[in-house]
């Protein structure tokens, strides 16, 4: 069985005695997780392993999401310059996903008139399913006036409708068919029928929500795939 790990630090898996296989180091933003298992998954298709780990973990700093390397250009640069071209503000928040999250919910209540209450709302169901997750990292249900009235971040966005900072880890082993049945996993495999990745295209820039992928996002749901970011 010829196999390989796909993660972003090799010293994991010597904790757990796995040494002398080949290691591709993953680092793509957001979409890390599922460049790893796309890697993953080419990489058995293509022939040239037979059972891939993708595997990786985050240790987020504390408070907003910042700049990583402020010495250089961010990856999302054009992104932050489109939003903010976009939607001008007085106030513009040094944290970018509230930023770009929070023009596109401007944005959303200009073209198709939706209030601030909906948005909140969609906060308090979140919330209000934490209740049920006993790994959830808040576990506490808020009513949409409290919602509402929590600190104002930037936009539509108050403090409760922002996502809190979390550590992560995660894993997933692929192989091929071959490797499933002699391991005999048959009965837990999920397979991939199939799986794209690909650069942005101009459409990405044509409005605050495309900034953040509102056409990626309804053609996903549309079609009933899973949009990994």
């Amino acid at each position: 069985m010829r196999t390989t790990v796909i993660l972003a630090l090799d010293s994991a898996v010597y904790e757990v005695g796995m040494s002398g296989v080949p290691i591709y180091n993953v680092n793509n933003n957001c979409a890390t997780g599922s460049s790893a298992i796309h890697l993953a998954k080419n990489l058995i298709a293509g022939g040239v392993y037979s059972c891939v780990l993708a595997a990786g973990f985050e240790k987020m700093e504390r408070g907003s999401l910042g700049l990583k390397f402020p010495d250089r250009t961010s990856p999302l640069q054009n992104f932050v310059e489109k939003s903010i071209e976009l939607c001008p503000s007085d106030k513009v928040p040094k944290a970018f996903a509230p930023l770009m999250f929070g023009n596109a919910g401007m944005e959303h209540m200009k073209v198709y008139g939706t209030k601030p209450e909906h948005f909140a709302k969609i906060a308090a169901k979140n919330h209000r399913h934490s209740l049920n997750n006993p790994y959830s990292q808040f576990r506490k249900g808020y009513s949409l006036d409290e919602i509402l009235k929590s600190p104002h971040i930037h936009g539509v966005l108050t403090k409760l409708q922002c996502c809190p900072t979390s550590d992560g880890a995660g894993a997933a082993i692929l192989c091929d068919e071959a490797t499933m049945l002699k391991l005999k996993r048959q009965n837990e495999a999920v397979e991939i029928v199939a799986m794209e990745l690909t650069t942005d295209t101009p459409k990405a820039y044509e409005s605050a929500r495309e900034v953040i992928g509102f056409s990626m996002a309804k053609e996903c749901a549309r079609k009933g795939m899973v949009l990994p970011i």
